[in-house]
């Protein structure tokens, strides 16, 4: 007869039915139950163990009556997979830190609850160039179905075919964005712009500053943070100084850009600080520096009192993040239905305000305050500093270098 063991007890062996006898055919001593016990019932796997002690045959104890009962306990779990199973996953690739915290919490949470049939999960990727990467190397048979590239690089992937190309036909919402968010060259389209941005700690800076040349102003003193390439902010900043001092694009103000720079370097308190220029900043550690506009306002709301952000008057350099379709795509139409409500109205809000990006759809109903700390009133688009990153991208080793050499590093 088995003996019927309390299911809250287990010991040491993760079973509950007592320890295994000492010697061959020697019985175990009886357990004390419980008082009052709910549920009590029999351990087949007692049988098992002093089998395996013995090295004897396990006697036949499991009848029809346990695996009967056995059948019907594992019965909603099987029934529950298939039912997630008969849903579509749809698995997008975005980046990671303070952009999924809020975008797979916000963003997504708000598709999920208007779409309750497509299951979005969240692959966290560093950058745009290590999620290029990653599309390379699923090219056979793709793990993920939707990706947010920077439009450089997204240029890339879709001359790589890696990308599904979006048509107006196929994705009416296209009709309604900016001109700018559609780039032959790109397979997806623009879902949000970002601006560089200068930021500063209001205790020690105290006007707001409105042009970029308030990073040369020796008054600052050794107080400046600075990301070295081939970091997007430092490419950037090397942009805006050589336009500063007299460059006429990236290429011919290169130099002029990095002499620039240099002219900055006995004025930096921190290269590459960790995590990042925002944190420094809001902590104490540097009073001023560069960085790119949704991230720092995301700082300026969490610490108001020790960090502010500015979009300076003379003009300011654009990253655009594009969302587009992997080629072979596992659930191509739910993902399709993912990227064309990110690029509705009620997305386009959720990003301007939550986020604090340039949205790409006229449509969203967006407050005017909204618009101003994501720079993005009629004034401040005017102003955007053109910059082709596919030729930025195609010479940041040669920045790099020009960087190092000028000892850009603090190194």
């Amino acid at each position: 007869m088995t003996r019927p063991i309390s299911v809250f007890r287990p010991n040491r062996y993760g079973c509950p039915h007592g320890a295994p006898p000492r010697e061959t055919g020697q019985r175990n001593r009886p357990e004390r139950a419980f008082p009052k016990q709910p549920i009590v019932l029999p351990c087949p796997s007692r049988f098992l163990v002093r089998s395996a002690l013995s090295n004897q045959p396990a006697r036949s104890s499991i009848t029809r009556r346990r695996l009967a009962a056995a059948g019907l306990l594992a019965l909603p779990a099987i029934v529950t997979r298939h039912a997630v199973a008969a849903s579509p996953a749809v698995t997008i690739a975005a980046y990671g830190g303070w952009f999924q915290t809020y975008f797979d919490t916000i963003i997504l949470a708000a598709f999920r609850k208007t779409h309750p049939g497509i299951n979005v999960y969240y692959y966290a990727i560093g950058n745009s160039f290590q999620a290029l990467g990653l599309l390379r190397r699923q090219r056979a048979l793709p793990s993920t179905d939707v990706v947010l590239l920077e439009s450089g690089v997204a240029i890339t992937a879709t001359t790589e075919s890696l990308l599904e190309p979006l048509t107006q036909a196929g994705m009416p919402v296209l009709k309604d964005l900016i001109p700018q968010a559609l780039n032959p060259k790109i397979a997806g389209a623009a879902l949000v712009a970002d601006s560089l941005a200068m930021a500063y700690d209001p205790r020690e800076v105290t006007h707001p500053p409105r042009s970029w040349r308030t990073l040369w102003d020796p008054s600052h003193g050794r107080r400046i943070a600075l990301q070295t390439p081939p970091d997007p902010t430092a490419l950037a900043m090397t942009a805006v100084a050589g336009r500063l001092f007299g460059g006429a694009d990236m290429l011919e103000g290169l130099q002029v850009g990095i002499t620039a720079m240099t002219q900055l370097a006995p004025r930096v308190v921190l290269w590459d600080p960790v995590p990042d220029i925002y944190t420094a900043i809001a902590v104490g550690d540097a009073g001023i520096g560069p960085g790119w506009n949704a991230r720092a306002q995301n700082q300026a709301a969490l610490t108001p009192d020790r960090f502010a952000a500015i979009i300076p008057e003379d003009g300011s350099p654009i990253r655009t993040t594009t969302v587009n379709l992997v080629k072979g795509s596992r659930q191509p139409e739910a993902a399709r239905t993912l990227i064309a409500w990110l690029l509705g109205p009620e997305a386009q809000k959720l990003l301007t305000e939550t986020m604090f990006f340039a949205p790409m759809n006229p449509l969203a109903d967006i407050p005017a305050a909204s618009l101003v700390r994501a720079g993005a009133t009629p004034a401040m688009v005017a102003r955007r500093m053109d910059m082709d990153w596919v030729v930025v991208n195609a010479i940041r080793d040669q920045i790099t270098t020009e960087w190092r050499r000028q000892n850009l590093n603090g190194r």
